[in-house]
């Protein structure tokens, strides 16, 4: 603190110094008793240093406040020290105009989201009408060679409405979540089970063992995750089998769905939760977006689980989700 004092009254302390030398050179010239020029100088001090006291006082106060206000940032002007000359008034006028543009910044940054949000979850909803007048036409539909392939595609309609809706939510996801206790076994198996047309079309083999176990987290979420991990490696896996498997320890509990498919680079692993970020991976699908291990990630941290992914490229990846035991 007495450094920043120092530096903030630095031209005083120096003009203080030439007064004193000055001054005293002058008594000197004028054969002014050496205990004279003394006792002036001491005097001359000493009305300097009560002043630079009190003004220190000021000053410490007003640092505190200064670095208070920097380190709890608000839209509180109110809470900015007092000016105590012309130059910190202009300054505190810029920064109250700051204030106020950045205010109102805000207000239409919020204005304008509330009804993106508002919009696109209205046109979510709206389409869920046509895809199931599609659904009814496809069941009520003879049996055609491309009838499968038309409701997989739909499917496929379905499941980007779905992650559309998830990244509206994911903002306040805290909201929408119910923790309870959960059997993991039941969960996959409902997940699994969704996409079993997907695994029947590319003739893919799942294995689901060592699930028993009973695990704290939102039913509706935690089957978000499975269903993203899942549908990206039934998308990145062309042959082979996708096995599901859990690990109990006293800690939690570690799920691990691992594929055969075609493995993530190396320099990717680091990235693939970043949000728009697709990687080598992304670039031989043209359609990836780069959103759904994103909000994999976010809905992990809002759920306090953590997800992990090993990959070796050519040889498969394996995604591990830890789930903390609260009991």
């Amino acid at each position: 603190m007495i450094k920043a004092y120092v530096k903030y009254q630095r031209k005083l302390f120096l003009c203080v110094i030439v007064a004193v030398i000055v001054f005293s050179l002058c008594e000197y010239l004028f054969n002014i008793k050496t205990i004279d020029i003394a006792y002036s100088v001491l005097l001359y001090l000493f009305v300097i240093f009560t002043f630079l006291i009190f003004d220190y006082i000021h000053f410490i106060k007003k640092y505190k406040g200064l670095m208070n206000h920097q380190h709890n940032l608000s839209i509180d002007r109110k809470s900015m020290p007092k000016a105590d000359n012309p130059i910190e008034e202009n300054y505190t006028k810029i920064i109250h105009e700051l204030y106020q543009e950045i205010g109102d910044t805000i207000y239409e940054i919020d204005k304008q989201t509330k009804e993106n949000v508002e919009y696109y979850t209205l046109w979510i909803h709206q389409i869920k009408t046509p895809i199931s007048a599609m659904h009814f036409v496809l069941q009520n539909m003879e049996e055609i060679p491309q009838k499968a392939t038309l409701e997989l595609e739909l499917f496929k309609i379905e499941q980007y409405v779905e992650l559309a809706l998830q990244f509206i939510k994911i903002g306040n996801i805290e909201s929408d979540l119910v923790i309870h206790q959960y059997s993991l076994k039941e969960m996959i198996h409902q997940s699994v089970r969704k996409y079993s047309d997907f695994f029947i079309h590319k003739g893919l083999g799942v294995n689901v063992s060592d699930c028993d176990a009973i695990v704290t987290t939102d039913s509706k979420w935690f089957a978000f995750i499975l269903e993203q991990v899942l549908s990206n490696a039934i998308k990145y896996t062309q042959k082979g089998i996708i096995q599901i498997y859990a690990r109990q320890e006293p800690e939690g509990t570690y799920l691990t769905i691992e594929d055969t498919g075609i493995g993530i680079k190396k320099e990717d692993i680091k990235r693939v939760f970043e949000k728009g970020y697709t990687g080598f991976n992304g670039r031989l699908d043209k359609k990836a977006s780069g959103i759904g291990l994103y909000l994999v990630k976010k809905v992990s941290l809002a759920l306090n689980h953590q997800i992990t992914i090993e990959s070796l490229m050519g040889k498969g990846t394996k995604v591990h989700i830890f789930i903390k035991n609260y009991q």
